[in-house]
């Protein structure tokens, strides 16, 4: 098996956007946030339950030097280059505001007094890959080494001087900062020393207790400290909500390289011990291990791409769709059942194309997330719109979107993956008439987006329903009622309503369930057409009211695919085409805006690979394929291959196993059955 971490750079997407200078339709394309990707290069595994890198108090992630960003005028930083101050455990991935940021248990090896840890150092050497990551602290020539396993973290640290020690903050919860939306406080403490050498903590963050172990084996001496001051006779340590930073320091008995495991689990202090002990393996079987795990899942897609250069971006993209969401799995703390994912922190952004790309390729998550769904909405009375290690998935009525699982569901159903089915409709339902769902009922909704949400996510159940044999009854009733907010003399949504993050314009090219009456209601074929060449800026190219985002933001992501329904499948390429050699680079300003847990980068996987899902319906839609060729290991052990054949970007033709496909579409069942799709290109349209 090829080595694939070996084109993964885990920087991508970490910093200010740097894209080449767009040309042609993309120069009309306007961005509305801020300009990075927001990614980090934490050493993690494949939906990995922890994440260990480099603290550098930056926003979102814990990494870089960026403050809070929410517009593409400028981006605001707190220094030229990044510093650090020690290294913290889970991360988001890629999103942008939404108020939980982790960073718990900041560890940084230092020498002097413990004060001396509360200190930025200068970075040198840094280097990561797939699981591994390293930087040297330039003032004391620290080097650090951090890697994880499915349980642990491991943390390697070589001293070139005596005197080393090792501070773990277990104060902290998102970032050193006085805004209360960006850093948070424990509600209650409890650390306990556990011999010379190791500690176990309870620390309330987010309303939800953590439970964090650490050990280094090699320490000679453990001491427990608050506000940097030691508390040498003490063995425990029990606060309330305290805004003073606190935790425990290891000293060790001479310079040389030490190895520390932390592990953290959201069940018991007892698990978080388990978890930490029982792993026996030195640093390097860690790290290597981590590269296996994380070249099996590279390995799902296989490319045959024009360059090196192509191949490195397309994988670097990949390793990004794969961070998040995070296996919990043993640590539910919402409902019933072994299985529990979370870190569902941007729904809206990877329903539309992560999830699926889970679904066709990933089986053992893709179950583990629907049972997430199920047992959360059994327990709570409605599915989750986010969910991360917090409180605050006790309110899933978000201002983004609606009925998003719903979509989820039914794109695992169409992709085979093992599920009770008959529970899904159960929990669709309750979700549906939940208290979350009051003013869609009563009719004061105040989004017309939500309308399209609830009447899509009721169209997708029903369908599926009725492929079930089971009654469709409860869904059927609500499935049109989309067309309430559509104005029939602009074609567009209804003016009359709040958008997030955006316009009527961004949210009126979804691909629903019933293109045929959109298009009626857009005023025919041609009107709608009219109205896409104008979102797109082949029309009015300086008005940028009515203008696509540029795959900066995600209300619009799915949108060049509406070109499908226009029959303007030439359109289509060409916004695709720009949208690749524009809109997405290499490095680390590869990304046109926030990834947003991999919702960005996996529509680029499937941009280029020339296919792409439409969420809650048994389609794909053919788009443009850039590379050579691109083989899809299946789920179910078969393999699905898209090859282009001649020069362009145009699909002149598209033929599945030896059959023209019309309409440049076929449906995801059809592709979980295997084959081999040729895509003849052209010049011309």
């Amino acid at each position: 098996m090829d080595d694939l971490c070996s084109y993964v750079d885990v920087f991508h997407g970490s910093g200010r956007i740097d894209l080449p200078e767009p040309e042609g339709i993309a120069k009309a394309w306007y961005f509305i946030k801020a300009i990075c990707g927001n990614t980090h290069p934490a050493a993690c595994l494949p939906f990995g339950r922890l994440s260990a890198g480099c603290y550098c108090a930056g926003y979102p992630t814990g990494y870089g030097n960026h403050r809070g960003n929410y517009s593409p005028d400028s981006l605001r930083t707190f220094g030229d280059k990044m510093r650090c101050l020690g290294f913290s455990h889970l991360h988001q991935s890629g999103t942008g505001a939404i108020d939980i940021y982790y960073n718990y248990a900041v560890t940084t090896p230092f020498y002097g007094d413990i004060y001396d840890s509360a200190r930025f150092f200068n970075m040198k050497d840094e280097v990561a890959k797939p699981g591994y990551y390293t930087v040297r602290l330039e003032e004391s020539d620290i080097k650090c080494e951090l890697t994880v396993s499915n349980l642990a973290a491991v943390h390697r640290y070589t001293f070139g001087e005596k005197g080393g020690q090792v501070a773990v903050d277990l104060s902290n919860d998102g970032f050193l900062s006085n805004d209360p939306k960006q850093r948070g406080y424990s509600e209650k403490t409890e650390i306990r020393l556990v011999g010379s050498n190791a500690f176990e903590a309870e620390v309330v963050m987010q309303g939800l207790p953590l439970y964090i172990y650490g050990i280094c084996e090699s320490a000679s001496d453990i001491v427990l400290w608050r506000d940097y001051l030691p508390l040498r006779k003490e063995t425990e340590l029990s606060l309330g909500k305290v805004l003073d930073n606190y935790g425990v320091s290891f000293t060790l008995p001479d310079k040389g390289t030490y190895e520390m495991k932390l592990s953290i689990s959201a069940k018991s202090i007892e698990k978080a011990r388990r978890d930490a002990l029982s792993e026996s393996r030195g640093f390097d079987a860690v790290a290597a291990d981590a590269c296996k795990k994380w070249n099996d899942v590279l390995s799902a897609i296989e490319i045959d791409a024009p360059t090196e250069r192509d191949r490195r971006i397309f994988y670097s993209n990949m390793y990004h769709s794969l961070v998040k969401p995070s296996d919990w799995s043993g640590e539910n703390f919402v409902g019933d059942g072994d299985d529990f994912v979370t870190d569902f922190a941007t729904m809206w952004d990877i329903y539309k194309t992560q999830l699926p790309l889970l679904f066709t390729l990933y089986p053992e998550i893709s179950r583990k997330i629907l049972n997430t769904f199920f047992s959360f909405c059994e327990s709570e009375g409605h599915f989750p719109h986010t969910l991360t290690l917090s409180k605050h998935y006790k309110n899933s009525h978000s201002s983004q979107a609606r009925m998003l699982a719903e979509h989820s569901i039914c794109d695992a159903f169409y992709r085979g993956i093992g599920a009770d089915y008959k529970r899904a409709l159960k929990a669709a339902e309750k979700d549906l008439f939940s208290r979350h769902y009051d003013d869609f009922h009563n009719g004061s909704i105040k989004r017309a987006t939500h309308v399209v949400d609830v009447a899509e996510g009721c169209a997708a159940m029903a369908e599926a329903a009725r492929r079930m044999g089971a009654d469709a009854g409860v869904f059927e009733r609500y499935k049109d009622c989309w067309q309430d907010v559509f104005d029939t003399k602009t074609g567009l949504m209804t003016e009359e309503s709040d958008y997030y993050e955006g316009s009527e314009w961004n949210y009126s090219f979804r691909l629903m369930s019933d293109m045929e009456k959109r298009i009626e209601i857009a005023g025919g074929r041609e009107r709608f057409a009219a109205l896409l060449d104008r979102f797109f800026g082949y029309t009015s190219p300086g008005d940028t009211s009515a203008r696509f985002e540029g795959f900066n933001n995600e209300s619009d992501m799915e949108a060049p695919y509406a070109y499908h329904y226009a029959g303007r499948h030439d359109r289509l390429c060409e916004v695709l085409d720009a949208g690749r050699r524009y809109m997405f680079s290499d490095g680390r300003g590869g990304l046109p805006g926030n990834n947003d847990s991999g919702g960005l980068s996996s529509l680029y996987v499937w941009n280029v690979c020339g296919i792409f899902p439409v969420s809650g319906q048994d389609l794909m839609i053919i788009g443009s394929p850039y590379m050579k060729k691109t083989v899809f290991h299946l789920h179910n052990g078969r393999t699905f291959t898209v090859r282009r054949e001649g020069e362009g970007i145009y699909v002149r033709r598209a033929v599945l196993d030896g059959n023209e496909l019309s309409d440049l579409s076929f449906s995801a069942e059809r592709m979980m059955q295997g084959g081999e799709l040729v895509l003849l290109m052209s010049s011309e349209p």
